[in-house]
Order: structure tokens, then sequence, then C-alpha cells
């Protein structure tokens, strides 16, 4: 996986921060009375402080691991708002959509420079990695490389083959995407021969193989009619690693994706701006399935992760007509270490523990908005605002000195 911006360093000494909450653990427990406890660029331990560490009193202050955006398309960050109020066809689809033609107009060093601004927008959203559909090919991975460069930020970049291309440039294109990518992000199930991904599943199996299945009602009905199978029937034919939106998925459908141990990623905010309708969360998670949280096209939703899990929480158990339908823990982990372990990055980041990164964000609990809380990770999900982040820390270093050279 890209790790970009190895640059700016934390300092190599052991800094223990005190008298803060912290979110710590896989199962992102809320530990009171624990220094939190930094050597450079990782976590030392979490507990007791280490004779002889420097110590950094952080009373008031709550301590969360970063998130991941498990689905992102950077490429049209230029773009923003051009898609708002266009139908999910006339935003997004190729040849013709929006984005589309947005991407061809645009001068590729220009193209470069606004990815790279909406790389640092997620990274001053507390985002450590992003999933990334990135079209244009070998082109679109290299620019989104470079992009990157300097930046504390994962790019897990899930490269695009040209879908009109014939079947002996298709999969040359894919080889050699699959040599410089991390992966594949697959536009739709019909994009590609279900016969070739299979093949190329097979030949690469430490590669990320992504795809978008059932966004929209009309897609499925298409497939229902040319195939008597739901589009996420088909994709589970070749045994990709996530699934993508998930709209329309019939209740047999999320019993394979479970079965499979696949992941979805829920982008409710994204779908809800393009119309295409809500996943069903509440049944995913009675059905099972693990999920992550992506924010997904930046031309139209902000990579504001805080925002993406309220909005999923208020949406799962309206539509359900149950306040118990989603949990909030459920949604930070979403957000957090279910995205990392979507990613292939959970021994790295989404979490706080031992040998990880030391990325995380500084809530300030006594600000207005978050003084008298009584439940941390629901206050996290449901009340936190990125003007309640006091501090993001990333990679043992606060952001801003990362940024020195970039502004």
């Amino acid at each position: 996986m890209s790790c970009e911006g190895r640059g700016a360093r934390g300092d190599e000494s052991v800094v223990s921060l005190t008298g803060a909450l912290v979110v710590a653990g896989d199962d992102l427990r809320v530990v009171t009375g624990a220094a939190l406890t930094l050597q450079g660029e990782r976590i030392l331990s979490i507990g007791a402080a280490p004779a002889g560490a420097r110590q950094v009193e952080l009373a008031g202050k709550l301590i969360c691991p970063m998130f991941v955006d498990a689905h992102t398309h950077v490429g049209d960050t230029g773009a923003k708002e051009l898609g708002v109020g266009l139908s999910h066809a006339a935003a997004v689809i190729p040849p013709d959509g929006m984005k589309h033609r947005f991407l061809r107009s645009v001068d590729p060093d220009l193209l470069t420079e606004m990815m790279r601004t909406g790389l640092i927008d997620m990274l001053q959203c507390g985002v450590a990695a992003c999933g990334d559909f990135r079209e244009q090919g070998l082109a679109g991975v290299a620019a989104l490389r470079k992009a990157a460069a300097g930046l504390p930020i994962h790019t897990v970049i899930l490269g695009r083959m040209d879908e009109d291309a014939d079947q002996a440039e298709l999969e040359n294109q894919a080889h050699r995407l699959l040599e410089e990518a991390d992966g594949l992000g697959v536009r739709d199930v019909e994009a590609y021969p279900a016969a070739l991904l299979a093949r190329l599943r097979r030949q690469y199996p430490d590669r990320l193989f992504a795809v978008h299945a059932a966004e929209s009602a009309a897609a499925q009905a298409a497939s229902l009619q040319a195939t008597a199978r739901t589009q996420v029937a088909r994709v589970l034919d070749w045994h990709p690693d996530l699934l993508v939106h998930l709209v329309h998925a019939t209740p047999d459908d999320l019993a394979h994706i479970a079965a499979q141990g696949v992941y979805g990623v829920a982008c409710v905010r994204s779908n809800g701006i393009l119309g295409v309708g809500f996943p069903d969360l509440a049944r995913w998670r009675e059905m099972g399935v693990r999920f992550a949280l992506g924010t997904d096209n930046m031309m139209f939703v902000a990579p504001d992760m805080l925002r993406e899990m309220d909005f999923a929480s208020r949406l799962g158990r309206g539509l359900a007509h149950d306040p118990t339908a989603i949990d909030h823990h459920a949604l930070l982990r979403a957000a957090t270490i279910e995205g990392a372990r979507a990613l292939k990055l959970d021994a790295r980041i989404g979490s706080l523990a031992p040998g990880k990164e030391a990325s995380f964000l500084l809530f300030d609990l006594e600000r207005p908005h978050l003084r008298y809380l009584h439940d941390p990770i629901s206050a996290i999900v449901h009340r936190a605002s990125l003007a309640d982040i006091a501090t993001i820390y990333v990679r043992g270093a606060p952001l801003q000195a990362w940024f020195e050279k970039d502004f």
C-alpha cells in the first residue's frame, strides 16, 4: 500500500500524554487514568507512563484514533458542487457524466494540484487514509501518487482500465495497473468481463479488489432483467474484497456478503445527494455484514467522517423506526478500525495500540459543545465537529508541522 510523506518525523524521545480519556484498542474502549506514550512516530504504550518519559498533561481532552475514509474519488476535487442536483447517471457515469467531462477538460498538472488539495482537506478533517477509486488508468495512478508525495496520508489507490478497450487491451491494462496500483476500483459489474476479473483475482491475491454494486435501482433492475441475478450475486462470483454502496442490495445479497466475509462500504451522504436511496444499515448489522464508511466523490461531499457517522446513525435508526437499530460504537469502528481492515492497513492505523502509528485526534472536552457529555463515543459520533478538535497528531507530530513546506 502507498504510504507517502516520511519527510517530517516526530521527536524520537519518549513522550507520555497524561490526564486525557483515551479511545484505545481495536474495541475502542474508553480508558481513564492511562498515559498514551509515544516514541517518534509510533505508540509505545497505553498505561503507566514509563520512567524518564517527558509528560504532557492533557486533562479535559479526549484522544481518538484518526479516521479511515474507505471510499473516495479524489480526482474530482476540483469539480466541487458541479454534481449537485444532477442524477446519478448525469453526474458520474462515463463517458459523458459531469465528472468525466471535467476530468477530460483539466490540465494534468492542475488536476494533480487539485487532488493534493483534496488530500490536505482529508488530513485537516482527521483522515489518516483513503481508499481511492482512481480513474484515467496508469496516468491517473501516477498523478495521485504525485499528489500525495510528502503528505502523511495513506493513499490506497485502486486503478481502472478503459472500459471501451477490447479484451486483449483490457487485460494488458489490467496487468500494468495491478503492478503499479494497490488494486482495482471497478465502476460497475457491467464494466469488465467477469471471467477477466476472476482470473485477475486469482493472479493477484495480495491486491485489493473493490467494486460499486447495487448503487442505483436502475442498475439493479437492468442486471435482473439481463441475467436474472442481482448485481451483488454476480460480483461475488469473482470474490472481491469490498462492495461499495449496496443501496439496493437484497436480504439474500447481504447474507451472501456476510457469509463470504466481504466488506461493505456505506457512503450515506453521497447516496442521499444523488437521490439513489440509502443503504439499510440496520439490515446490514442484522445480517452480520462487516462494514466501513466512505465519503465518496469530493465533487459533492466533504471528506468529514464526523458528519458521515452522525448522518449514518440518525438515518439508520430513523429508517428502521428503531433507536437501537444502529450502535454508535459500531459506527466509530466503521470509521476507524473497520475501514483500516477493509483497506488492509489495520497493522498500522485504525486504532491506538502499541506499535501502531501515533495518529490521533485530540478533542477538547472543555468547549461548550462537548462539556457535560456522558458517553464519549456517542459524543464523537453524534455531537463533535471539526471545531472541537484541539490538535490532530499524525505519526507523532502535530499536523501543522507537516505543512510547513506547503504553506
